[in-house]
């Protein structure tokens, strides 16, 4: 386990490719039993990175929050702790299908960057998407929720048409500031339309995109895509 920040913590699960497989657009839902007896469950979306023992392992990344008494629970796990998890559970969306057009977006917001990452693995693992145009765009409070950017810049080292662009809401003192990283600004539409048109991504085309975060951040994306007349847009 490790504590990014008072915010968040990354949880390496017990677990082996060998084991533990997620397909595209699957999940798994996690019970937490609270000190009062009561079951909250939720959805989370693992990721199969290479862990520090060189073992690809499930790797769960997950946002807390003040007042909420799930992010209490996981604020006071422990190495070795046991968790109840079921799955995987499949989503009704056919996912792939973002990859279908001339250009691919896809756009995380905080943690949602798990389901997204997990669309790039899929086009990363099909070499017939080797050449997609795709354009990333991860909205993050801090760096520390940029946890997946150094599996992602290896994968643009196969995939030069792979695009990556990050918005940081607040900048800390020991963040690293990389390439094509904003700091101190919130993803808007007049941002949105500054990094696809930097990708020669407002020419005509035919423009997919896959959007995931919180209920907020899904709706007012869809919005500016769907009135840049984008072909198909999914929000998870």
């Amino acid at each position: 386990m490790d504590t990014f920040c008072q915010y968040s913590r990354l949880f390496v699960l017990e677990a082996s490719a060998k084991d533990f497989v997620l397909a595209l657009g699957e999940h798994i839902h996690i019970r937490t039993q609270l000190g009062d007896g009561r079951k909250i469950t939720r959805p989370f979306t693992p990721v199969m990175i290479e862990a520090e023992d060189g073992i690809v392992r499930p790797h769960l990344f997950i946002r807390l929050y003040e007042d909420n008494e799930q992010s209490e629970y996981f604020r006071k796990l422990e190495a070795g702790a046991r968790l109840m998890v079921r799955g995987p559970v499949t989503t009704n969306e056919n996912l792939s299908r973002v990859f279908g057009g001339e250009l691919c977006v896809l756009i995380a917001g905080g943690s949602g960057i798990a389901p997204i990452f997990q669309a790039l693995q899929f086009a990363h693992i099909n070499e017939k998407y080797y050449l997609q145009r795709i354009i990333l765009i991860h909205c993050a409070r801090d760096s520390s929720g940029l946890w997946l950017e150094k599996n992602i810049s290896e994968f643009s080292q196969e995939m030069p048409q792979l695009s990556y662009h990050k918005f940081l809401s607040r900048e800390t003192k020991d963040d690293v500031i990389t390439s094509n990283t904003i700091v101190g600004q919130r993803l808007c539409l007049d941002s949105l339309k500054r990094v696809l048109l930097l990708n020669k991504g407002m020419a005509p085309c035919k423009r997919r995109a896959l959007v995931c975060g919180p209920g907020t951040f899904n709706g007012d994306v869809t919005l500016w895509l769907g009135n840049m007349e984008f072909d198909d847009v999914q929000a998870l």
